[in-house]
């Protein structure tokens, strides 16, 4: 350490005692907070704030007096260590705002964790108010830890967001996961809900939501610890295997110790439901919930200041941040998603969708598409600055922090779902969250990387759409759904590997393993074809049974033919020629063209006839498929 450090730590001493006597007396208050609700005690003073039963020091004759007592000193200890802090800091470094800011930040919790706690006595422990105090602790928790790392020996400020290390956004994520998942499990706690789920990991023995609301909470709360788990080892895994960028080392210690702390809470989790919600272990559980938000906090900060070099001053900027910050939604491929989205609105039984439906699956759609293709962006940063395609991208050319981009995709996801559950209904909105989490997860974060079926595994995600339009007329899945889901997922392959042939010397060089680099163009245009062979088909087989009329076989027909020559025309050229590009721009004509033929399809008169041996309701507002004679059609 140099003198001039030295000389930082010397002067930041006393700052750097108080406040790392407010993190252990804030821990401390956390966990006997906890005890004071799994042992009863919130009333154990009467309703009397801030003295006990009327007295300052009570008769200690009942151990539920003794807990609350000790509880409200602790918080009175650590009220004296906040305003010593904010005073230090105010007095000694009046002039470091990365002090005096948290410092101050932590006199208003403060004030507000006290009010809290006098509402929560005053009115009997009310579990919203309880579950707010609890948030509060933490976040108070978290501002004191953050000052006392900031006074330690490294002193150097954190760095510019385009400078940090390459895992801080993915850092942040785990922190409010985190954060999310500690809030459930106070909701889980003060609601009672511990025992509506016996048995581990499966609820009651069954993977389905459960059908009580309280239930059903405590089935939300072990899907995201669960979630939370499997981020903190990935994000151990992938900061492992950057150790040897900048302060990697560090960092990835500090990650392996997060998730081996997340992997026993989880353990605790599994023993605390099995043996009945013993007060012993829910008081380890917080003790430990509480360790992993700490472990959380330091893992952040250190990302903060572990970075690589910046991007040169004079990179390239956008014309605007409102641009760049649309351009991360990929407005582009939302505009294809929209069509597959809505065309089978106008194909179900229920008849015409209202037109505010439709605007509000539209908007949804566009915010959950939008923030899936941003977080796609923010992972993969690294790899989009060694393709020439991607490369001036808002956020590897540094026109947007990765975090910023990060936060942005995520914000537009939590909104999309919102719009979705209050305006449309609860099961398009799960659909269209699980698809913005199959696309992130299972095809950026795993497939991508990994293997060349990548895309055709990934391609999935593009396949949701649909279900989530007809899931947002008709609130349920049905088996027209799920064919629609499949000709995408058949179409994706040879769509997207047309545009890889042309862009394949980008992804060697990226390290993306996509067909064409791994398997040559001659294997890629074999299974094009494949693809195609079993896509055309798939596309004509609902006007085969009646679904559909003739008009839309003949669409169908028409854009297939088309489709396979495009691929014939592929395989008989040696090389990747201008025909790949043609292929990649008509595919998408043809997806927007095939499906806009349904819905024209469906509204026009010729499609209302009968095919031998069945009965077609196609005339009535609430019937679409082609159903066997005899049969009652399902309302």
């Amino acid at each position: 350490m140099t003198s001039t450090e030295e000389d930082a730590a010397d002067r930041t001493r006393p700052l750097r005692w108080l406040a790392w006597a407010g993190v252990a007396l804030a821990f401390a208050l956390i966990v006997l907070g906890g005890v004071v609700r799994i042992s009863g005690s919130g009333l154990g003073c009467g309703d009397h704030w801030p003295r006990c039963n009327g007295h300052w020091f009570p008769p200690f004759n009942d151990i539920r007096t003794v807990i609350e007592w000790s509880h409200r000193w602790v918080a009175a200890m650590v009220s004296a260590v906040v305003a010593a802090v904010a005073v230090t800091a105010w007095a000694r470094h009046r002039y470091e705002r990365a002090l005096t800011y948290p410092a101050t930040a932590a006199v208003i919790l403060l004030v507000v964790q006290v009010l809290l706690g006098a509402v929560t006595v005053k009115l009997d422990l009310p579990p919203w108010v309880v579950i707010t105090h609890l948030a509060n602790a933490m976040v108070l928790l978290a501002t004191l830890l953050i000052l006392a790392l900031r006074t330690g020996r490294d002193v150097r400020p954190a760095l510019p967001a385009v400078a940090r290390h390459p895992g801080h956004g993915l850092v942040h994520l785990t922190a409010l996961l985190g954060f999310v998942v500690i809030l459930f499990g106070a909701q889980v706690a003060n609601f009672n809900a511990g025992l509506l789920c016996l048995g581990f990991p499966l609820c009651n023995g069954s993977i389905a939501p459960p059908a009580s609301s309280l239930a059903m909470l405590h089935w939300t709360h072990r899907l995201l610890a669960f979630t939370f788990v499997a981020l903190a080892i990935v994000l151990a895994a992938r900061l492992r295997a950057r150790r040897e960028r900048p302060g990697g080392r560090a960092l990835a210690r500090a990650a392996l110790a997060t998730a081996s702390l997340a992997v026993l809470q989880v353990v605790v989790a599994a023993v605390m439901v099995l043996h009945l919600l013993p007060p012993s272990l829910r008081a380890l559980h917080l003790l430990v919930g509480t360790a992993v938000w700490v472990s959380l906090v330091v893992l952040a900060f250190m990302s903060a200041r572990a970075g690589v070099e910046a991007p040169e001053p004079g990179a390239a900027r956008g014309p605007s941040a409102m641009r760049d910050y649309v351009t991360l939604t990929k407005p582009r491929i939302i505009s294809l998603l929209l069509v597959t989205t809505v065309a089978p609105m106008f194909i179900t039984d229920r008849g015409m969708p209202s037109f505010w439906l439709v605007v509000w699956v539209i908007v949804g759609g566009y915010l959950m598409a939008g923030g899936a293709n941003a977080i796609n962006m923010w992972f993969d940063r690294d790899i989009d600055t060694r393709m020439t395609r991607t490369r001036l991208r808002p956020i590897p050319s540094g026109r947007i922090s990765p975090a910023a981009g990060l936060a942005f995709g995520i914000g537009l996801g939590a909104i999309a779902f919102a719009v979705f559950w209050f305006l449309v209904n609860p099961l398009a909105a799960w659909l269209a969250l699980a698809g913005l989490l199959f696309y992130v997860f299972i095809y950026t974060v795993w497939l991508k990387r990994t293997t060349t079926q990548n895309i055709v595994i990934g391609g999935a995600a593009g396949a949701f759409p649909p279900l989530v339009g007809w899931a947002a007329v008709t609130g349920r899945i049905d088996l027209a759904a799920i064919y629609l889901f499949a000709i995408i997922f058949y179409w994706t392959p040879p769509h997207f590997w047309a545009l890889a042939l042309m862009k394949q010397g980008e992804y060697a060089k990226a390290g993306v393993p996509m067909m064409p680099v791994v398997r040559g163009e001659r294997r890629t245009k074999v299974e094009m074809l494949l693809y195609t062979l079993f896509l055309i088909p798939l596309t004509v087989m609902p006007s085969l049974f009646g679904a559909l009329g003739p008009f839309y076989l003949a669409a169908a027909l028409l854009l297939g033919g088309r489709l396979l020559w495009y691929c014939i025309q592929l395989l008989r050229e040696p090389t990747v020629t201008a025909t790949a590009w043609k292929m990649y721009r008509f595919s998408l004509l043809y997806l927007a063209l095939l499906f806009v033929a349904m819905g024209i399809d469906r509204a026009l008169p010729s499609s209302r006839h009968e095919q031998p041996g069945e009965i077609l309701i196609l005339d009535k507002p609430d019937q679409t498929l082609a159903m066997p004679a005899g049969a009652t059609p399902a309302r």
